[in-house]
């Protein structure tokens, strides 16, 4: 059983989206306040003892409109003002879709929400909605009394203040809980349920990003301190059968020692008791005074039981403190693992649902990595399979970048709600399935070995190679100091600069229109001539960059089977319109002066000629043989006599488009490739 679907309207940012989980692993990765705790946040609250939606949970722009509708009601217009309010005001919902197997031997809590008659579902829909009640005429009385307080004071703030004011106050019962049941062969037949009910059917646990990890200040029980309550707080039938013999024969050792101990100070205590007798006390008829000592030995190597780090070559031990905080983070975690294993372990007709939040916190790359890496293989290993269903939120590029694209759900920001991605769902581009394989490992395996962080930006900049990734972030330094932007800052956004060459840009066109981040593509026009050798514009008869092509294709509505010339590459270069398709924009060497150039080096030689001693009409032919590419851009980078060098108008343009793209249009759907039309021309695809 598992948890396979959620939906979700009107909490915080998740307007109305639908969310679906993998039955294993699923990774949610987006920049900062996108959403990604919001799931966490949602269990935790449908299973605990909260029967009231928290205001601050309600939706900013759902505010209004109910605040609107409560003055209608006071106003009284229409027939029935509280029909009229019931369905004006936004509603919480969420619903999940638990998936279960037809074969399983028990149930558990489970049964309790199966409804349906029919053999061919095996799912089961929990309806949770926050509804208005039938008092709330009641409710909405009592808020336009002290409407009226508020209103008739002489200073009395605005008249939106005043009913936001009344109607956050009466929140609570503007809204009741209602579970349900749903026949998921009749969506209309309900059955409603109880909390307790819901809360029954889930073993959750939640490790939050809040990790306490410096002990130094604040007391915070340590990790095997933890663990070994967990032990001393369960019955011995129910432990591990590793564990048995250890803890049976601990326990022994505690009781030995607490008698042993409890016999002597007890002697002596009474020595101490008696010599008390001469101050009067106790006299004749007082009851008779005796010392009685309790070692809690338990609490002691509960409280004192800690972590330590022993040399191999000289067994000193040094404090856990002593430690790093990636491994004290990542020993925590571990611990928490180990112990909720076991709880799962009790009962696996439960639902079990493992929330991990940011794991990464203070690991290394490559034990964020690792880390993930062992996580799914832990738990099988633990409680077998299909048992515990995993969740992680993350912000690093090497966790994201290690799991599957299958198990990957992006969370794309806008100005007032978030919008899931399911990278499952990702039609990778090809002629036949082995193509679209490709195409994905291609993307897969890119972004694992460059660490590519494209989930965590706001904007992207895809690039020929170390030139144009080193150059790049001085040339936005020297566009704003130029005041290029027109004031605005490209420097300040949140861009990733990926090297991706001329030959594979192409390949995250795609990608990136279905992730719906503004991308900036700068690469080089690559002149060849009729025999496909390199040579200048004047014996150019195609390009040979990948990256135009394709652009050039799209663009023009030109089949793939078809070769695209010079002259139409040229045409786009000069096309400000067509360089720009959707959220994506490319920019390459175009004529500046008397020359075309044809690569990064050689649009920066014509534009600089009297920093390179090239005269007004000398041909520009740069060449690795005389000056390799890194050379020549650490030189303009750092020697002083290049500090005043111009940038290509080509790369402006590009910059200038990319600082003003916006990055969460309101009210803008992402350009995502299921919504992008390809058309066909004579039976091939364009």
């Amino acid at each position: 059983m598992y948890v396979s679907k959620m939906q979700v309207k009107n909490y915080r940012l998740l307007k109305d989206v639908t969310i679906d989980f993998d039955k294993s692993l699923t990774l949610f990765v987006g920049k900062n306040n996108t959403g990604k705790t919001s799931i966490m946040n949602i269990m935790e609250f449908l299973l605990s003892d909260k029967k009231t939606l928290p205001f601050e949970d309600y939706p900013l722009d759902c505010r209004q409109t109910l605040y609107d509708a409560v003055k209608s009601y006071w106003t009284g217009s229409g027939d029935n003002p509280f029909v009229a309010f019931k369905a004006a005001v936004p509603k919480t919902s969420m619903v999940l879709t638990i998936d279960y197997a037809t074969d399983d031997e028990s149930y558990g809590a489970l049964s309790n929400f199966i409804i349906d008659l029919d053999d061919a579902f095996n799912t089961v829909i929990i309806s949770v909605s926050f509804d208005v009640p039938l008092n709330v005429e009641e409710t909405l009385a009592k808020c336009k009394s002290k409407y009226d307080v508020l209103m008739a004071h002489p200073e009395h703030p605005e008249e939106n203040i005043c009913i936001a004011s009344v109607v956050q106050e009466a929140f609570p019962h503007i809204f009741e809980m209602n579970i349900a049941t749903v026949n998921p062969g009749n969506l209309e037949d309900t059955m409603l349920r109880s909390k307790n009910e819901l809360k029954s059917l889930f073993c959750v646990r939640t490790i939050k990003a809040e990790r306490s990890l410096d002990e130094s200040d604040v007391y915070t029980e340590n990790p095997l301190g933890k663990i070994m309550r967990k032990l001393f707080d369960s019955e011995i039938c129910d432990v591990e059968d590793e564990l048995k013999p250890a803890l049976e024969s601990l326990q022994g050792i505690i009781t030995d020692v607490n008698i042993t101990v409890q016999n002597r100070i007890t002697s002596h205590m009474d020595t101490i008791v008696l010599s008390m007798t001469p101050f009067g006390y106790p006299d004749g008829e007082d009851l008779k005074l005796k010392a009685q000592t309790t070692i809690a030995l338990e609490k002691r190597i509960i409280d004192d039981t800690e972590l330590a780090y022993v040399s191999a070559d000289i067994g000193e031990a040094l404090l856990g403190s002593h430690n790093g905080l990636g491994y004290k983070n990542l020993i925590k975690i571990s611990m928490e693992l180990h112990d909720y294993a076991r709880t799962v372990k009790v009962d696996k007709t439960k639902i079990s649902i493992l929330f991990i939040e940011e794991p990464e916190a203070h690991m290394h790359p490559q034990l964020q990595s690792t880390f993930v890496e062992f996580l799914e293989d832990f738990l099988l290993g633990e409680v077998g399979e299909n048992c515990v269903q995993t969740i992680i939120t993350t912000h690093s590029a090497h966790v994201a970048n290690t799991v599957p694209f299958a198990k990957v759900r992006y969370i794309r920001r806008f100005k007032n709600r978030v919008e899931y991605i399911n990278l499952k769902e990702f039609p990778a581009v090809g002629e036949n399935d082995e193509e679209k394989k490709q195409h994905l490992d291609f993307l897969q395996k890119y972004m694992k070995l460059s660490y590519c962080d494209l989930y965590f930006c706001d904007k992207a900049i895809l690039v020929e190679g170390a030139s144009e990734r080193l150059l790049i972030p001085d040339m936005i330094r020297k566009c704003e100091e130029s005041n290029i932007f027109g004031g605005a800052s490209l420097a300040s956004q949140y861009y990733t600069i990926i090297e991706v060459g001329g030959a594979y840009s192409h390949l995250f066109y795609d990608f990136v229109d279905y992730l719906g981040i503004p991308t900036l593509i700068i690469t080089d026009i690559d002149f060849v001539n009729e025999n496909g050798n390199a040579c200048q514009r004047v014996s150019a008869k195609r390009t040979s960059n990948a990256a135009i092509n394709k652009w050039c294709h799209d663009a023009f509505q030109i089949a793939v089977t078809k070769t695209i010339n010079i002259d139409t590459v040229i045409k786009l270069a000069e096309d400000d319109i067509k360089k720009t398709n959707g959220s994506r924009h490319i920019e390459f060497q175009r004529q500046e002066g008397s020359y075309h150039p044809r690569s990064l080096e050689e649009a920066i030689i014509n534009i600089n000629r009297n920093l390179y001693g090239k005269t007004a009409d000398a041909e520009i032919d740069f060449s690795e043989k005389d000056t390799k590419k890194t050379d020549f851009t650490i030189q303009l980078l750092y020697a002083p006599q290049y500090s005043g060098y111009e940038i290509p108008s080509y790369i402006k343009d590009g910059l200038s488009w990319l600082c003003k793209a916006s990055r969460f249009p309101e009210g803008e759907e992402p350009v995502t490739m299921h919504r992008r039309q390809y058309r066909r021309r004579d039976g091939e695809r364009l």
